[in-house]
């Protein structure tokens, strides 16, 4: 994709999609649902809450997704086939941040029939991947550069994605609403309503295509499976539900105050630079409120899903997974009736090891609490029952794995 310079602190939906068209020189936005999303997110970049440097980024990184946008869409109409692709089953992965999502999402993928969709391709899936040039594309390189600025930070030691590994759904987005990972409603406060308040069914049936147009020249062996994953979508389950009736899912379930800390910590490292305001993380301060309100959100959406009649969920404890990967992601495939590999543990204990040996930086040995109190956090009434719904324990240490 073609670079481009500097941009004013005041966009609007006309000018970020004029910026986009001259990059790439293609006019076709398709659908214009994505403008709703796009104009909450232009509305922010005029706000209280950004640094001037976070206005530029934040811009920057609108006028990226809708080049994606507009490539994937010309590659759409150019080849109308590519609707025939069809889905295969899919396993997917959702819960809250930082619940162990990644790590189960890497070990459902060692499964020799499982395909997950990798960092590059999700970012840059134009033009579609190809089956014999998959593994050597040279957008790999591309991406991996640019996630290789940010070793030695605190995000390589708590959440580290390489360019060929699997990734988070959310990031795939083309209509504005996986912005930065969606990590943004935090300061992006119009934006974040938006998300919260509105149905995402056209955004994940946009997602359906964009995996039909990554399978269509790199298409599953026989009777392979998707393997794919996003917390940040445990608030939009049941729409995801509805526009993949392939799915069965699987929700991760980690002592809440443990979720919290740990996502505070790493929104505020990976943020910081982009707010101006320098209290953003004081104890009662609005990043942590913002926090806990969006962590219960999703606590009552994963528990009205798991109600619905004809819910396909299956569930993974924290602490089980990490004492025990194997036994855990076995349980898994009986629950949701998927074939086993025969050699499923000695995947997991080379994937472990593999890790362990410098593959993946170690976790921060403590966190800050902001100003939370362990035992007041866990008694809120929607943490309370959601610990009493799926028989979550307080993890008294914290535990940290691969």
């Amino acid at each position: 994709m073609p670079g481009f310079g500097g941009m004013p602190l005041t966009e609007t939906v006309e000018t970020l999609k004029a910026k986009a068209c001259e990059i790439t020189g293609l006019n076709d936005f398709g659908d214009a649902w994505f403008e709703q999303p796009l104009a909450a997110w232009a509305k922010d970049l005029g706000g209280p809450f950004l640094s001037d440097s976070g206005r530029r980024f934040l811009a920057r990184l609108a006028v990226t997704n809708l080049c994606r946008r507009l490539e994937v869409i010309d590659w759409w109409t150019r080849h109308p086939e590519i609707d025939d692709v069809p889905i295969p089953a899919i396993l997917y992965i959702t819960g809250l941040e930082r619940s162990g999502t990644t790590f189960l999402h890497n070990l459902l993928a060692l499964h020799p029939a499982a395909r997950p969709l990798l960092r590059w391709e999700l970012m840059r899936p134009a033009p579609p991947p190809e089956a014999n040039s998959y593994l050597t594309d040279p957008r790999i390189a591309e991406v991996q550069a640019s996630a290789d600025r940010l070793r030695g930070t605190l995000l390589e030691q708590m959440h580290w994605v390489n360019a060929d590994d699997p990734e988070e759904c959310t990031w795939a987005a083309l209509d504005c609403t996986g912005l930065l990972g969606r990590s943004a409603i935090l300061f992006m406060p119009t934006w974040g309503r938006w998300i919260a308040q509105n149905d995402l069914t056209p955004s994940f049936l946009e997602y359906r295509r964009l995996i039909k147009l990554l399978l269509w020249r790199n298409p599953l062996n026989s009777g392979g499976h998707l393997v794919l994953k996003s917390p940040q979508n445990s608030r939009n389950v049941g729409q995801f539900s509805a526009a993949f009736p392939e799915a069965s899912f699987v929700f991760t379930h980690r002592d809440p105050f443990r979720i919290c800390t740990s996502s505070c910590t790493m929104l505020e490292h990976s943020t910081a630079s982009l707010t101006s305001q320098e209290d953003f993380w004081r104890p009662e301060g609005p990043g942590v409120t913002e926090t806990i309100r969006h962590l219960e959100l999703g606590l009552t959406r994963m528990t009205a899903f798991d109600d619905a009649p004809g819910a396909r969920v299956t569930h993974a404890a924290y602490p089980a997974l990490m004492a025990d990967p194997a036994s855990a992601i076995r349980r898994i495939y009986e629950q949701l009736r998927f074939d086993s590999p025969r050699n499923l543990a000695d995947r997991i204990a080379s994937f472990i090891a593999a890790q362990s040996a410098g593959k993946r930086a170690p976790a921060p040995k403590s966190l800050p609490t902001y100003g939370l109190d362990h035992e007041t956090f866990l008694s809120r009434p929607v943490i309370a029952t959601y610990m009493r719904r799926f028989a979550v324990e307080p993890e008294t240490v914290r535990m940290t794995g691969a």
